[in-house]
């Protein structure tokens, strides 16, 4: 079954074809640029922080404008979300609201946890892709599991 493009889908694939075969750095960097993105939005893990802070440097190097929110940065108590939990809690609504008053164009998730993604996401006003996934029983490479 093939898919059926509305125009500006269309226009995402053919960029996309103009940005692949690079490391995911560079591709994340080249179809942000061919799309004409200007204000990225990072949505970090904490414990990825110092990462998301190169990414930041690095995206900033490349033109764009650039703003980064960590997952406990809200200062959400754990027991708003279950009177069992306790200290500071991850808050991607939370997350996903700063970078919708930002207006950016395309919002980047860093080692979120995996519902805590899927929650960033579907409240993301702006596109979403991951650049990171955490994993911590491969370092993070994910794909080795299915090697």
């Amino acid at each position: 079954m093939k898919g059926h493009y509305s125009d500006a889908e269309k226009r995402q694939m053919q960029i996309t074809a103009q940005a692949k075969n690079k490391s995911r750095l560079q591709e994340l960097i080249d179809f942000s640029k061919l799309s004409g993105f200007e204000r990225l939005g990072i949505a970090s893990c904490a414990g990825m922080l110092a990462y998301a802070k190169k990414l930041v440097v690095l995206l900033q190097e490349a033109g764009f404008e650039v703003y980064l929110v960590h997952c406990k940065e809200s200062g959400l108590n754990a027991s708003e979300i279950d009177a069992g939990m306790c200290g500071p809690s991850c808050d991607p609504l939370s997350q996903a609201d700063y970078l919708n008053s930002r207006n950016t164009d395309l919002n980047i998730i860093m080692g979120l946890c995996l519902g805590h993604g899927l929650l960033f996401e579907k409240h993301s006003l702006a596109p979403v892709t991951t650049l990171v996934v955490k994993d911590f029983a491969t370092g993070h490479k994910t794909v080795e599991e299915l090697a």
